[in-house]
């Protein structure tokens, strides 16, 4: 396929030697569920709310002998039939497999997936160096997820106050750092990771987009290590030390939201640093 020029499960790479991608559904957009019960005594109906169920993907393909040798056919055949079975942790617990799709543009998805429908591989008498097979997944998380981060460093606020004379409108803002503009390319939200670098005191990061902010009291000396907030975890950690609790009472786990969120970064003291680093998350492609 020319539109997407790279496809993997794992370790079943399509090469369009080995294995060749004939056809991909169901990365366009999840399941719907849409909970809604007709109006009593009246016309139309009450949606009480909007959700998005399991992503179910269908791959057809075809398992090949590039070298036109039965025995490669079936080697391939055997690879591709243990490429798919269930996978299980040390404990036994059943773990998804990652499905990578790459697009011509250059752009690289990853969704985790369970196989949910037996595989369809026969054998037919006229062929005899490949097979169309077919594959059916689902992916419990609806969202599709991008490889490449989008990341970004803010300083603490430099400087401010005005010229003299003085212009009109008044200008008190910094000359430099406190903000940093970041852009959710995705169409859903997505959690940052932020790490901060000391020397800093009670820090304090607002997404000014959505007014959301995480406010800690706590101090970074010189020569600690830094602080990993994960806000989809929403844990806060100091090196191998979980210290999840220094933050202000009022103070949220925050996400960006879709298109440009302008961070703001202060501090009681110090002269360190914030980094925010998050994936932009897609409903489809």
């Amino acid at each position: 396929m020319r539109t997407i020029t790279a496809l993997s499960i794992d370790s079943l790479v399509f090469d369009n030697t080995n294995y060749i991608l004939e056809e991909v559904k169901g990365l366009e957009c999840p399941v719907i569920r849409l909970p809604r019960f007709n109006l009593p005594g009246a016309n139309g109906a009450f949606v009480s709310n909007t959700l998005y169920g399991e992503r179910s993907i269908r791959i057809k393909g075809v398992v090949n002998a590039p070298d036109g040798s039965r025995i490669t056919y079936l080697n391939n055949r055997y690879a591709l039939i243990n490429a798919l079975s269930f996978k299980r942790d040390i404990n036994n617990n059943i773990v998804p497999q990652t499905m990578t799709i790459t697009l011509e543009t250059g752009n690289t998805y990853t969704t985790d997936v369970y196989q949910d429908t037996p595989l369809q591989l026969g054998f037919s008498q006229e062929y005899v160096d490949y097979e169309e097979f077919q594959l059916g997944f689902i992916a419990a998380d609806p969202f599709l997820h991008t490889n490449i981060p989008v990341t970004g460093t803010v300083n603490l606020p430099v400087g401010g106050g005005t010229a003299i004379p003085t212009p009109i409108p008044i200008s008190l803002s910094p000359s430099s750092g406190g903000s940093i503009i970041l852009d959710n390319t995705g169409g859903q939200i997505s959690y940052p990771t932020i790490t901060l670098t000391g020397p800093l005191t009670n820090p304090y990061i607002v997404n000014l987009t959505t007014g959301n902010f995480m406010s800690l009291n706590y101090t970074i000396n010189i020569g600690d290590a830094d602080i990993i907030i994960d806000c989809q975890a929403q844990t806060i950690f100091q090196g191998l030390s979980n210290i999840t609790g220094v933050q202000t009472i009022d103070s949220t786990f925050w996400t960006f939201i879709e298109g440009n969120n302008t961070i703001g970064f202060s501090a009681a003291g110090g002269s360190g640093t914030c980094t925010l680093t998050f994936y932009p998350t897609f409903l489809g492609v």
